[in-house]
């Protein structure tokens, strides 16, 4: 049979012209869906530009035979997934890491397309911190910075995550849940019957702008630490909580998002010089960024995310040494941010715009 295109619109319905003998009768309704398709579409248009960009750091340092890259691919093909990209960053690593991260990269792209996953190539080991900064900045240079009062409320999610999943992907979806939960207002949430645990819990939250996971070990709860470790870290963290003001439960976890604020680009100019508490430094230059921005407590826009599942993996690169060091390093984050001396912030650079994308991409894509 033989096919024509019928092209409808207002001025032709009006007068009850059209194609295939279409009745004056039925012009009225035509014409009211020519007018409402623009808008309709519109509509949907606008939807589809305020999607989400989920791009979450992964650092690795000789992980050749520790990444489970199965899970990476296992969980990109789920719906869980979607949405989400992975930048897997290699830190100088000094075995066949950097292979297996292209190899990785190259099956995520050819079961899923390109974007979902990405190499940054570190050619010198600079540490968790500097990878993590590095990662973050170049997730963040890709970011559709809104600005405004609300600081980029529907902007990119940018985090990273401990590449031996002592935290399981899983928990990605519960952590966006609560960062999305706020997005309308105290208890009014978008996703209705098909709420995350996370959405559910900070739905009361005016506004989040970062997502930590906390190993709290809840009944019910799957999380397994060794006791030692344990200790020291409750210990470690009333002293941060201490230091940054606030009650945060759990610093370390390597399991954060934030959402890709002005101020956390400005928190990542300069390089990390706490080793791997860096995650307090950070929070320490935050609390300054958004005080100097007129922005609310940084204590009010974070929200801490009791974790199903973390297990104590083994393959620590920390020695004894480096946990007894970091009693130094809270207190010389103090001094840089905290006391009388305190160093002025954000650093010049940082108030003269320095170049993101530079600072991101010293290694290579």
């Amino acid at each position: 049979r033989r096919q024509t295109a019928m092209i409808l619109t207002p001025a032709c319905l009006a007068h009850g012209h059209g194609r295939d003998g279409l009745s004056a009768g039925s012009a009225p309704v035509l014409l009211l869906l020519a007018l409402l398709l623009p808008l309709l579409l519109g509509i949907q248009a606008s939807g589809a530009e305020r999607e989400e960009r989920v791009v979450v750091v992964v650092p690795c340092y000789n992980e050749e035979h520790r990444l489970p890259s199965a899970e990476y691919l296992h969980f990109l093909s789920a719906p869980q997934g979607r949405g989400v990209s992975f930048l897997f960053v290699n830190d100088g690593s000094s075995d066949g890491t950097l292979a297996m991260l292209r190899a990785l990269e190259a099956n995520i792209t050819a079961l899923h397309g390109a974007g979902r996953a990405t190499v940054l190539d570190l050619r010198l080991n600079g540490g968790k911190a500097e990878a993590v900064r590095k990662g973050m900045l170049a997730a963040i240079a890709g970011a559709k910075f809104t600005g405004g009062p609300l600081h980029a409320l529907y902007g990119d999610i940018v985090g990273f995550w401990d590449g031996d999943l002592a935290t399981p992907l899983a928990a990605i979806p519960d952590l966006l849940g609560a960062l999305q939960g706020a997005e309308d207002g105290p208890g009014r949430i978008r996703c209705g019957s098909s709420c995350t645990e996370g959405e559910l819990a900070a739905a009361d939250q005016p506004r989040v702008d970062m997502v930590f996971g906390a190993r709290v070990g809840l009944l019910g709860r799957d999380v397994t630490r060794r006791l030692s470790r344990h200790y020291l870290g409750r210990i470690f963290a009333t002293l941060a909580s201490l230091l940054l003001g606030m009650p945060i439960y759990d610093t370390q976890c390597g399991a954060k998002l934030f959402r890709a604020t002005p101020e956390l680009r400005q928190a990542l100019t300069a390089p990390f010089q706490a080793g791997w508490i860096f995650d307090v430094e950070l929070l320490a230059r935050l609390v300054r960024a958004y005080k100097a921005s007129g922005g609310p407590d940084l204590k009010d826009v974070i929200f801490e995310y009791p974790l199903h599942r973390w297990h104590d993996l083994p393959g620590s690169k920390l020695g004894l040494s480096a946990k007894v060091g970091a009693l130094r390093g809270l207190a010389e984050i103090w001094f840089s941010h905290f006391s009388p001396w305190a160093e002025l912030w954000p650093p010049p650079q940082a108030r003269r715009g320095s170049s993101v994308q530079g600072a991101a991409h010293e290694g290579e894509l």
